[in-house]
């Protein structure tokens, strides 16, 4: 029903810069170490093909649940060694702040040896790691390479009041049970490799010589954190060459009624008591709704769906955004990028409190509403769902600054700024 309607830098702090210099070989490659979890591998995805079809030679290291579309995106792939490190388990652990922040550790005391190796093999002229893949900045410092870090989230260190005291309360709650193990792995890790593995006290976000960050500075809070090292590139989204979902994957969406989409995300997918609110809440309502339910065991769990509800596994994401009025979402940045970046106003249901904080941006901006933010995160009832849903659909404004957010987006580079970044790095 809908029609859908230069790259921003930094103030300046100074960080120690690698000091490899000269001419870069042809078969020196770019070396990519990511984490196993979509969110994090798909903004990479349209830059390491621009960068292959540019004529470098990538080679990107995740776990072997990514070979297949990490090969489709044109590069060579290779599986990090049997570490314990799956998709399953990352999805898992993720939930919770500290339990990750125990799973990095216990994977750069197994994987940075391997990286190390991999790096004396074959003299990459640059080394590229996700923001969270410690092994990989730790890496770069050892063998003094230069190094671009891919930052998928916001960036929420040293932004004021970013946690309420609940939040706090919470994290500390999680903390507790893995504390002594994070000390215990950190020391190890120094003891290995030496304290230059550690440059901040914080473990995350990794940081290197170039810090690519998938939003604009329009969406990014303010902190003093961000200095000149830091390159708001926006979302890494292809240009639209998508069909209208209709005609390319079978969905009988009415193009006469307004259309809202429904997705918790790739991690959260076993959400049964979500999908069960938004049936309740959605029944009889005069909106089309396409919902993304996850995997089939979740569905089997659900009710049958009311008349007005296409719900499956999985949806074409960005083809459904292209016609929607409204994204209910977790508050992942990938949803939440891609929703802005077509302009669709958002209701933000966090599940952690990751989403909770970029959901209370998205409300901070105008660009949609946030609901269940308190701790335990994502509690929501059905009159208050369809309360959220009919304000983003009834109001204009909301429409309005997500329009605004997404021209920010759109106006901020891309993949294709992304690419040339990195490319900076090469010599």
């Amino acid at each position: 029903m809908r029609s859908v309607r230069g790259s921003e830098t930094a103030p300046s702090r100074e960080r120690t810069r690698s000091d490899r210099s000269g001419p870069v070989s042809a078969s020196q490659p770019i070396l990519v170490l990511n984490v196993p979890a979509h969110g994090h591998i798909n903004p990479t995805l349209p830059v390491v093909a621009e960068l292959a079809s540019r004529r470098h030679r990538l080679i990107y290291y995740d776990t072997e649940d990514f070979r297949a579309k990490i090969e489709e995106a044109g590069v060579e792939f290779r599986a990090y060694p049997a570490s314990g490190l799956t998709a399953s388990d990352f999805a898992r652990r993720a939930e919770s702040l500290p339990d990750v922040t125990l799973l990095i550790l216990e994977q750069s005391l197994q994987l940075l040896p391997f990286v190390l190796g991999e790096i004396d093999r074959e003299n990459p002229s640059v080394l590229v790691f996700d923001s969270i893949a410690l092994w990989g900045m730790q890496a770069a410092r050892l063998r003094r390479l230069p190094s671009v870090s891919s930052i998928s989230t916001l960036i929420h260190e040293g932004v004021p009041d970013a946690m309420t005291a609940r939040d706090v309360l919470h994290l500390l709650r999680d903390a507790l049970p893995v504390l002594l193990g994070i000390a215990r792995r950190r020391r190890g890790l120094v003891a290995r490799f030496g304290p230059q593995v550690f440059p901040r006290k914080s473990i995350a976000p990794c940081l290197g010589d170039t810090n690519i960050v998938y939003t604009s500075r329009t969406f990014q809070p303010d902190t003093t954190f961000i200095d000149d090292t830091f390159r708001f590139v926006g979302p890494s989204i292809r240009p639209a060459t998508h069909s209208r979902a209709n005609d390319s994957h079978g969905l009988d969406i009415d193009p006469d009624r307004p259309c809202v989409y429904l997705s918790l995300g790739t991690i959260y997918h076993r959400a049964t008591n979500f999908f069960r609110t938004a049936f309740e809440s959605f029944a009889g309502h005069s909106a089309q709704f396409v919902a993304s339910a996850g995997d089939e065991a979740n569905l089997r769990d659900l009710p049958p769906a009311p008349a007005n509800f296409i719900v499956r596994p999985y949806m074409p994401q960005v083809d459904i955004l292209h016609r929607a009025d409204a994204f209910v979402n977790h508050g992942g940045m990938n949803s939440i990028s891609e929703g802005l970046y077509f302009a669709v106003p958002l209701v933000v249901v966090p599940q952690q409190i990751e989403q909770a904080l970029n959901g209370r941006r998205v409300a901070e901006v105008g660009a949609g509403i946030l609901l269940g933010d308190r701790p335990p995160y994502g509690r929501v009832d059905a009159d208050q769902l369809r309360a959220a849903v009919d304000r983003v659909l009834g109001q204009p404004v909301y429409a309005a600054c997500a329009r605004r957010i997404g021209e920010s987006f759109r106006k901020s580079g891309g993949y294709a700024e992304a690419a040339s970044l990195i490319e900076a790095r090469l010599g």
